[in-house]
């Protein structure tokens, strides 16, 4: 008989080694993970904040900030104060940001296709589907539990 501990510690369990294994496999490629990860943000929204970013892939802020200065300084970002807060800095590719993307992100897609034909596109869909679900009660609930 399974418990509500042991089937969450088996997500959370599981979920920690995809994200070695990816680690693993874009330090194996020479891409550094942290770079995948801001990319892949950036590919999938238009403009976000470092604070997003950090809250999304779970990266100190500090990490995100170095990583965001190093694209920055070869042009592959650039940051764009928000419409409603001058204060924020919304960051966003930029054009030979997008190109220096698609050209790091490739095998990592690749990688990706491969694992979706294998599993199908419909489980991962209903999988990433429940896992926000989940996410979203265990935020709700962690926020009510001291």
């Amino acid at each position: 008989m399974v418990d509500a501990e042991s089937a969450i510690g088996a997500i959370a369990t599981e979920i920690s080694r995809i994200e070695g294994i990816y680690e693993k496999w874009t330090q194996k490629h020479g891409i550094p993970y942290g770079v995948v990860q801001i990319l892949y943000v950036l590919k999938m929204n238009d403009s976000v904040t470092q604070k997003y970013i950090s809250e999304v892939c779970e990266i100190p802020k500090q990490t995100i900030n170095r990583i965001i200065k190093e694209l920055r300084a070869n042009n592959y970002i650039e940051l764009v104060p928000s419409a409603l807060d001058k204060r924020e800095k919304k960051v966003r590719l930029t054009t030979s940001g997008v190109a220096y993307s698609q050209k790091l992100l490739t095998p990592f897609t690749e990688l990706n296709k491969v694992v979706a034909r294998v599993i199908g596109l419909k489980t991962l869909q209903n999988l990433s589907q429940e896992l926000g679900r989940l996410g979203d009660v265990l935020e709700k609930e962690s926020n009510k539990i001291k």
